[in-house]
């Protein structure tokens, strides 16, 4: 027999093994083209600094290479050890370890070729569904489908790169191995010892982790160590392994209290006590690949779904521009005139004067440069503008924020100086650690006879949730935050500023949006006497997209709460498509391991079976059985990860006031993780009968 013949008759024979780790590998290529296309893609590429599309783009795609790396490395390995007999049986027959070096070199060949040719033909087929997919979730924002050599030269050479790597460990593990070694590697179990002491001390140790946690992140407990958050962390991450190998033997102990049950259940038991060592590792893994699944797809469908009440919450103004010394000026009555001329119809119309102040605050007995534009508001416009009657002391003030946060924050005392750029430099160069944090003696020096105003820090309340103007956080000015001060002390202040540091915030509200904001660019660029090359199009973030004047002068646009809706919904459409296809590939994965580990098992259940009829268990006891151990074997993962990837979400978004509705949009994508596992266990049960039954 030639070695050619060896070869056909042994992809032959291991047909279906090689047609399912081609599929997936196949697959794994296609999204690698695809997300490969999207990052070189012209359209994504301008967005840069605009929103976060390349950034969630590039993340995506570090995300697949990374996975792909794992999983075709574990499916290597595992195709590798399952195969022990046949290549004990080649090397015993005569093959050397050289032959069989060369009939594995021909198979990885055979399946890299064939999965780097159909997955980048896949990829280049079904890219334009893939971008048509896409685009029907963007609303403001078209990506052209295009095809470039770079993307055909990142998917098939991250794959190539990969394939080299397992080949080259394929030839190490052959030669390291005896005859005696291979063959029994098919028989190799991952067996340990269970310890329930260690497993109940680890489930009490998770439950207070569990609970711990975001209280420690809101600093409602472990307020100055910061450090247990990653301790809680660790016990999260690290319990659950633990607790899996010791499941059985805790839930053993419990149903021995009921000799019933666990007598009718005594098979099952005994069974899954071995299956749950064996598949300790691989079930903690898994959990932990359905928790980011979970975490990922839920957290980015619960953004996108709620991406309108997220705008609505931090922009309580359907139009919002900053008036300064040199941009935006303009009088109120006539804009107003001029946008209700157009059919606008403003419905509400109010200025807001606000000092932009350099504010250091006090830590630990140094003083920190908090921010350079501190928005500072008069008691009496502030009164004015939010219809209240807040009385607010000399050397006293309210800080006021958009945000409806949970973390409770002890503000430190505060000092508003009137410090020039230049002197700013010197505080940063005098700074002592990257925070900008100087001692009092080198900023009493800095500031010398410039003004200053310290404001005590039990002289300091917070208002939260404050909707007196729209949140943006840009290079030429800060709104969402302020300090409200005593009409005296804000006079003070104003008389030791130039007008640079005066500004305005304009706050529309308006029946016909898209004609009034229309309308207001038109009337706004001829004020500032900017051409039509100007103000095209918006930011949302609000920084400069450059650092010229050009730059400057966009940032000056005005604000809509209907475009930075889009913006939000285009920014969190794409990460919502592209943590889809991770959570399905990641969900696939699961299924695919689980499958071929469970199918891997059948021989030895083959042997069980057979004694089982002996002593008189009826067919359907044994189809009962096998529904019950796969069942639990199938769910760990995704009960365990599901509820991790859930709570790790419900810590990410439990600083926010929409938790409840961000959380309550992430549970649909957890019930889909669920339907489609019961899919693959139900694919992987038929799969089962049908191999014992042979």
């Amino acid at each position: 027999m030639t070695f050619s013949s060896i070869v056909r008759k042994n992809f032959m024979y291991n047909f279906n093994k090689y047609i399912s780790f081609y599929f997936v590998n196949s697959l794994i290529t296609t999204m690698l083209f695809m997300y490969g296309s999207l990052s070189y893609n012209p359209a994504i590429l301008a967005d840069i600094g605009k929103t976060s599309l390349y950034e969630t783009v590039n993340m995506a795609l570090l995300g697949i290479i990374l996975f792909s790396i794992v999983f075709i490395t574990y499916t290597n390995i595992s195709f590798l050890k399952n195969r022990g007999k046949e290549f004990g049986m080649y090397l015993t027959l005569g093959m050397t370890t050289k032959d069989l070096t060369k009939l594995i070199l021909v198979e990885n060949l055979g399946v890299m070729v064939a999965s780097v040719v159909t997955g980048i033909l896949s990829g280049a087929l079904f890219g334009r569904l893939f971008y048509m997919g896409l685009n029907k979730i963007l609303t403001g924002t078209n990506i052209p489908y295009e095809l470039n050599y770079k993307s055909f030269l990142l998917s098939g050479g991250i794959f190539t790169l990969i394939f080299i790597c397992n080949f080259i460990f394929n030839v190490i593990y052959i030669k390291r191995v005896s005859i005696i070694d291979v063959i029994k590697a098919e028989k190799k179990k991952e067996v340990g010892k269970s310890n329930i002491l260690l497993g109940a001390v680890s489930l009490i140790l998770l439950i207070i982790a569990l609970y711990c946690l975001p209280k420690t992140m809101l600093k409602e407990i472990f307020k100055e160590q910061s450090y247990m958050i990653g301790v809680f962390v660790v016990i999260i991450m690290i319990s659950p392994y633990l607790i899996i190998g010791s499941f059985i033997s805790i839930f053993k102990k419990i149903l021995s209290k009921f000799p019933e049950i666990y007598n009718k259940n005594l098979l099952i038991l005994s069974n899954l006590s071995h299956r749950f060592l064996a598949y300790k590792n691989l079930l903690y893994v898994l959990s932990l690949l359905i928790a980011g699944a979970m975490f990922f797809v839920g957290y980015s469908y619960s953004l996108y779904t709620s991406s309108r009440e997220y705008v609505n919450n931090d922009n309580p103004f359907e139009i919002m521009f900053v008036e300064s010394d040199k941009y935006n000026k303009v009088d109120k009555e006539n804009l107003e005139q001029s946008i209700n001329s157009a059919n606008g119809k403003v419905e509400n119309y109010s200025v807001l004067e606000f000092i932009e102040v350099p504010s250091f605050r006090e830590n630990e007995g140094k003083l920190r440069l908090w921010t350079d534009k501190q928005s500072v508001i008069s008691e009496s416009n502030y009164n004015k503008h939010m219809r209240t009657k807040e009385d607010i002391k000399t050397n006293e003030a309210i800080y006021i924020t958009v945000a409806n946060e949970r973390l409770e924050f002890k503000h430190p005392a505060t000092i508003l100086t009137n410090l020039t750029e230049e002197r700013l430099d010197e505080v940063r160069k005098a700074a002592v650690d990257h925070n900008y944090s100087v001692d009092r003696e080198n900023l009493d020096s800095i500031i010398g006879n410039n003004f200053k105003l310290r404001i005590e820090e039990n002289s300091i309340k917070e208002y939260k949730n404050v909707k007196f103007t729209n949140f943006r956080y840009g290079g030429e000015y800060n709104s969402g935050t302020a300090l409200v001060i005593d009409d005296k002390d804000y006079d003070v202040l104003k008389n030791n500023f130039t007008e640079k540091s005066i500004k305005k915030l304009h706050l529309i509200n308006v029946k016909n949006k898209d004609i009034a904001f229309n309308e207001l660019i038109r009337y706004l660029k001829d004020a500032n006497r900017l051409d039509n090359t100007y103000w095209k199009e918006g930011n949302l973030w609000g920084g400069k997209i450059t650092d010229d004047e050009r730059g400057t002068t966009e940032a000056y646009r005005p604000i809509y709460r209907e475009e930075i809706i889009r913006m939000q919904l285009d920014n969190n459409g794409i990460m919502l498509f592209t943590m889809i296809f991770i959570g399905v590939l990641f969900v696939i994965a699961n299924g695919v391991v689980l499958y071929y580990k469970a199918c891997s098992d059948i021989r030895d259940d083959k042997e069980r079976i057979i004694s089982l009829n002996r002593i008189g268990i009826l067919q359907r006891e044994v189809k009962s059985m096998i529904s019950k151990e796969l069942a639990i074997t199938f769910f760990i993962p995704i009960i365990l990860g599901g509820s991790l990837g859930m709570y790790f979400l419900y810590i990410m978004v439990s600083n926010s006031g929409m938790t409840k509705l961000l959380i309550g949009k992430a549970s649909i994508v957890l019930l889909i993780g669920t339907i489609i596992q019961i899919l693959l266990y139900l694919i992987s049960l038929r799969k089962y009968f049908k191999e014992v039954s042979e």
